[in-house]
């Protein structure tokens, strides 16, 4: 399957539409019923969609957030994706900036997601191990 670079600028789209609404049903549909979801290198990963939406939503809402974000390279099946994004959370003022490899079923559906960021809380930076 080649995922065009318009499908997943548009997935990316609804992607971050979800994270600023934290909505179950838009989150839902960004996923394929088996996708899994890994949050960096070194912690386990949502498995299936049920698992990734219930992860998803159970993460404290953040106000306030601006993002911005690029498709910077597909192939095949694979899109990666730059974005960057700020907001109020619980513990003060965040920036982040992270990269996506997201892999995509034959339905535009992601099945497999990759993530790595750097978090800056107030003065406090951290990647998406927690280190």
């Amino acid at each position: 399957m080649q995922i065009a670079i318009a499908a997943a600028a548009e997935w990316t789209e609804r992607y971050f539409r979800a994270w600023k609404s934290n909505d179950p049903a838009l989150v839902a549909s960004l996923f394929s019923q088996d996708a899994a979801y890994f949050y960096g290198p070194f912690r386990p990963p949502a498995r299936g969609r049920e698992e990734i939406v219930r992860r998803w939503v159970g993460s404290a809402v953040q106000q306030n957030v601006i993002g911005e974000h690029e498709v910077v390279a597909v192939s095949g099946d694979t899109a990666v994706i730059h974005w960057t994004v700020s907001f109020d959370g619980a513990a003060g003022s965040t920036a982040m900036d992270g990269v996506l490899i997201v892999k995509f079923d034959e339905a535009g559906l992601c099945r497999e997601h990759r993530e790595w960021y750097v978090e800056r809380v107030g003065d406090r930076v951290t990647d998406a191990s927690g280190q």
